[in-house]
């Protein structure tokens, strides 16, 4: 996974969430905050969600359809990154 080695101090908690992430069965937010309890709507984009990784030092941003229960991990960022992808999407709408 490019993000473990791009924040490699990080590595373990990335992989951690990536296999959560990618063995869980969730059917809505409030069962997948039990696991994730900062899970949160990303605002602009439908259906994307953003969740607090590794100590709070990343953000992973992923599309979550929880009805047909795929994820796919759109962005793993720095909270400086996570600011800059938020002011993109703010101003391009889809």
């Amino acid at each position: 996974m490019e993000a473990a080695e791009t924040y490699p101090k990080h590595k373990s908690s990335i992989l951690s969430t990536y296999k959560i992430l990618a063995g869980g069965d969730f059917n809505d937010p409030q069962e997948m905050r039990r696991v994730f309890s900062t899970l949160d709507n990303f605002k602009y984009r439908d259906k994307w969600w953003v969740i607090d990784i590794a100590g709070n030092h990343l953000r992973l941003i992923a599309y979550i359809n929880f009805t047909n229960k795929r994820c796919f991990v759109k962005h793993i960022v720095t909270h400086k990154e996570y600011d800059q992808l938020t002011k993109y999407y703010r101003e391009n709408k889809e």
